[in-house]
């Protein structure tokens, strides 16, 4: 097949406007991105290695250059994976991404296919992994039936580097970035060594960043986000380590380790005023010296992950996987103000997850058929808890002085067991047609734990109720029978069209649905449990349409996607807490992506995602809450190569979005200069971030403001983008 060109040079069609706005120079060297073969292979599509070009869906893949470009030009890993996936949401320049949705929905973040996303979603899936140690990311737009749960807008499969079977060799980085503000500068340096031989290769790494303050494009310092918290002032390192054994020609075993920590160390923080007098009066809000926090917010995970292959079992491929992945996550004090009942407090959340995967791969020659089947399991279990503080001594010091008291749960213990089967297959029905289609069962058992409201926890904590009576817990179950279906036509060596129609579901968190309830005094009066209020799993049909191009210069592809669910997920203006609604929820689009090689030293392309969600209310279809939509999107670059200078502008605009409520999320252009300059040794990396020093607040900043809006006053949850920075860094392979 001669259709050659990879999809995964995400970019869209250039606006004149948005060109010169940008005004381009960019620059895929031979040591920046290329477009990448359609006959290259993906892992995530099907569970097993498949060429692109029989994907009926949109696909991209993002490698190691890509990815190095980005981050060694200073961008966030937020921001620069929104730039690099046309239908991805704007990043929060802060941890968490929480409502940075793929095509309106959620999306399955993995690490070399072990799930990131938990049954209590705290959304830091992309606080994960250092970008150092990212071989390649594997994008899957639009609904899987073939990965079960929480995969409704896409999947995105972060593959990790690994050993080769070579002699031992080193690489280096290291790098600096600052606004010039007086406590701004971000500082990186990480190091590994790989290498291998016939049966033995190997890779260890080690990574290390730290972040001071963030400035806003007026040079004023960004409010540390108390609600998701914040990236200023971290401590980061990723610990990796691979190792790789050939046991013979048919078998070989992979085993990958990891120790992540994201831990913020700061004396300075978002102070409030006295008595928090800024809730009402946001002149006194102001970032101040004087934190006292011993448990600062922090994200630590543990990954093991051990997979192994055999290529010859009865003329078939086995491929296993287990792993196991462990979760602490500690949040910020958050007061809540309700006169003598004021309180303040902050949560810390723990995952452990163990789970297995196992997939036969059968080639039915005489059919021109690959089968692919399997089976998932999982056993997940989630605990929390809540820390009190002497809120008379935190608000005395406007929020900077936390005195530990009181300490109780805060959601209910949750058990999750999951089982699930499937079946996929791909059959070529002719030269220029190919069939993919598959069904995949997943059942899951959730035993949620009894529980106190935190409230009545408190009250009796701190001695002023004997007891409070429980919410009932007790066992849910859930299960989805998931169907896919898609066809590639190759029109001929430069077109080919696809469709697709693809399943999936999501599961309401549990520990944010259950153990709610009303009371008086210590008697419950009524409470969200399981018997009596189950939560319904969330069903979603996805379908596509797409047509991909490529005649060596133009590489581009346009696909347009509807998706349906049955009910939404929604969140209480009062606590926060899950309801599931029952009201239809639609998202449909267009996903574009184009690059085109004008000679050997220019590259231009663009991505364009436009994006319509809507939910359906007594009969009629109504935008959907701003805070839960997306916003239409374009992105654009240059890329300009000269011997060994290479130079890349790129620009992301964000529309605004307005919902039926008046509800608005204003847009924003963000643009950056990224380059690179080929030392006689290594490679000297640089950037500016946000060049036309753009003044903006994040779609989260949007977002949180209206989320919050019963809890506190906007002011307080305001959290602007950074203005100009400026970043320098060294690479170095030996």
């Amino acid at each position: 097949m001669s259709f050659k060109r990879a999809i995964s040079r995400q970019s869209a069609v250039l606006t004149p406007s948005l060109l010169a706005s940008a005004i381009a120079l960019a620059v895929p060297s031979n040591a920046w991105a290329q477009p990448v073969s359609m006959d290259d292979r993906v892992i995530t599509a099907n569970r097993t290695a498949t060429k692109i070009a029989d994907i009926p869906g949109s696909v991209q893949v993002i490698d190691a250059e890509q990815v190095e470009q980005q981050m060694a030009g200073g961008m966030d890993f937020k921001d620069a994976l929104s730039q690099l996936i046309p239908s991805l949401d704007g990043g929060s320049q802060g941890r968490t991404n929480y409502g940075q949705l793929m095509r309106g929905r959620s999306v399955l973040v993995m690490i070399d296919g072990v799930s990131l996303n938990s049954s209590r979603s705290v959304s830091r899936q992309f606080e994960s992994i250092d970008p150092f140690n990212i071989e390649r990311i594997e994008v899957i737009s639009g609904a899987s039936a073939i990965y079960g749960a929480g995969a409704s807008g896409g999947i995105i499969n972060i593959i990790t580097k690994k050993g080769a079977q070579d002699e031992p060799s080193f690489s280096v980085q290291a790098g600096l970035k600052s606004g010039f503000n007086s406590d701004d500068l971000d500082r990186q340096l990480a190091a590994s060594v790989q290498g291998g031989t016939e049966t033995v290769d190997y890779r260890v790494s080690a990574s290390l960043r730290q972040t001071d303050g963030f400035y806003n494009a007026d040079d004023d310092q960004v409010l540390p986000d108390i609600t998701q918290t914040s990236s200023q002032y971290i401590d980061q390192q990723d610990l990796m380590a691979s190792v790789g054994v050939q046991l013979d020609e048919e078998q070989r075993l992979e085993l990958v380790a990891q120790y992540f920590k994201n831990e913020q160390d700061a004396n300075k923080s978002a102070s409030f005023g006295a008595n928090y007098a800024g809730f009402s009066d946001p002149e006194q809000i102001s970032v101040q010296d004087g934190l006292v926090l011993a448990e600062q917010p922090a994200t630590t995970r543990q990954l093991l992950n051990l997979q192994y292959s055999h290529s010859d079992i009865v003329g078939q491929s086995l491929y296993l996987q287990g792993y196991y992945r462990s979760e602490e996550m500690q949040f910020y004090p958050f007061p809540r103000i309700a006169g003598t009942n004021s309180t303040i407090s902050a949560s810390n959340q723990q995952t452990d997850v163990y789970g297995v995967k196992a997939a036969m791969v059968s080639a039915l020659d005489e059919a021109n058929t690959e089968l692919v089947y399997g089976v998932d399991l999982s056993r997940e279990s989630f605990d929390s808890s809540q820390q009190y503080y002497d809120f008379t001594t935190a608000a005395a010091s406007g929020g900077l002085i936390y005195n530990p008291t009181v300490n109780t749960g805060r959601y209910p213990e949750v058990d999750i067991d999951t089982a699930a089967l499937f079946l996929q297959a791909n059959t070529q029905l002719s030269d220029k047609l190919t069939i993919n289609g598959g069904v995949r069962y997943e059942y899951a058992n959730a035993n949620v734990g009894d529980f106190v409201a935190v409230t009545q926890q408190y009250l009796v904590a701190a001695g002023a109720l004997p007891y409070a009576d429980a919410v009932p817990g007790g066992e849910a179950d859930y299960s989805a029978t998931l169907f896919n279906l898609g066809a590639v036509f190759d029109l001929n060596a430069q077109h080919q069209f696809y469709a697709n129609f693809s399943q999936g579901y999501d599961v309401p968190d549990p520990a944010k649905y259950y153990g709610y309830g009303s009371y008086d005094g210590s008697s419950l009066i009524s409470g969200i449990d399981v018997a009596g209020n189950k939560a319904d799993a969330i069903e979603t049909d996805s379908y596509e349409l797409g047509w991909r191009f490529d005649n060596n210069r133009l590489s581009t592809q346009v696909a347009l996607y509807y998706s349906l669910s049955d009910k939404r997920i929604t969140n209480s203006s009062r606590n926060l807490s899950v309801q599931v609604v029952d009201e239809k929820k639609r998202v449909y689009g267009l996903e574009s992506a184009a690059s085109y090689r004008i000679n050997n030293q220019w590259l231009v392309g663009g991505n364009l995602h436009l994006v319509k969600t809507e939910k359906k209310t007594e009969g009629n279809w109504q935008d959907l809450e701003a805070y839960y939509a997306s916003n239409n999107k374009l992105g654009a670059y240059v890329d300009w190569t000269q011997d060994k200078l290479g130079l890349r502008l790129q620009a992301n605009m964000i529309d605004d979005y307005t919902d039926g409520a008046e509800r608005q999320l204003d847009g924003y252009t963000v643009t950056d200069l990224l380059g690179h300059y080929a030392l006689p040794v290594g490679q000297l990396n640089f950037g500016i971030n946000n060049l036309l020093n753009e003044d903006y607040q994040t779609l989260w900043s949007q977002k949180a403001q209206m989320l919050y809006a019963r809890l506190t006053d906007p002011a307080v949850v305001t959290f602007e983008g950074r203005g100009r920075t400026y970043s320098i860094s060294y690479s170095l392979d030996f």
